[in-house]
């Protein structure tokens, strides 16, 4: 997920569809948070063990709740909405799907990427830009992931800094309800992102900011990806 710039993709419509399932695993609440270093920067000879989602986990419509980045607390209502490029392919490549509001404007703004899953490291995602941010590139990687106490599905993930948008390094938490985590699971996750043994890593735990969900989407429809075929106007053929 990268939105460094703010623009209309016009590929994308409104369309209603239905939530997601939450499917938690057995364990929920505090006492279930695991966290992991990012993969590339774990340089432990052995690796804390970490249980990746299951296929289908990360295909959601996600709100974010925390980020350290600061141009995230500058948008409302940022939703994140990934799904597998091909159905019948789901630890395939995935469409990034983002959007966003601004304070004091109702727009919808989105932006989308192609995600590929890291060949190397489980729950690990290369992303791509497309349209405007072509050539933007960053690598994803879980955290952490599961249920909160109210059953409500959360992860968090750790972004490398994208060069070509000067887009930093970051954390960021999702969750399915809008107004995030309960706050105890919230607490205890946070506190173990922070004491995980990387500097990078647990300083920007430690600047995770609350952002804003103020509703300003309920009631309107989800998001969603729809291929336009591309017109070519002034070409000759033959």
């Amino acid at each position: 997920m990268l939105t460094p710039t703010l623009f209309l993709c016009f590929s994308l419509t409104l369309k209603a569809t239905a939530s997601p399932s939450s499917s938690c695993p057995s364990n929920i609440g505090p006492s279930a948070v695991q966290v992991r270093l990012p993969p590339p920067l774990d340089t432990s000879s052995y690796p804390a063990p970490w249980t990746p989602p299951p296929t289908g986990f990360y295909f959601k419509l996600w709100s974010m709740i925390y980020a350290s980045d600061a141009q995230y607390t500058a948008f409302r209502n940022l939703q994140y909405d990934p799904s597998p490029i091909d159905a019948s392919r789901p630890k395939g490549k995935v469409n990034d799907l983002t959007s966003f509001q601004l304070p004091g404007n109702d727009t919808i703004y989105t932006s989308y990427g192609i995600d590929t899953p890291n060949p190397q490291w489980p729950a690990v995602l290369d992303y791509a830009g497309t349209g405007i941010l072509e050539g933007a590139t960053s690598q994803y990687s879980l955290l952490a992931w599961g249920c909160d106490g109210n059953g409500n599905p959360y992860y968090a993930s750790y972004s490398t800094a994208a060069e070509a948008t000067q887009t930093p390094a970051g954390i960021d938490i999702m969750c399915t309800e809008d107004q995030g985590l309960d706050e105890e699971t919230a607490g205890v996750l946070i506190e173990k992102l922070k004491r995980l043994p990387n500097e990078e890593v647990s300083g920007l735990a430690s600047g995770l900011v609350r952002t804003v969900q103020d509703g300003g989407r309920d009631g309107l429809s989800r998001v969603v990806l729809v291929v336009q075929p591309r017109i070519y106007e002034g070409v000759g053929l033959g």
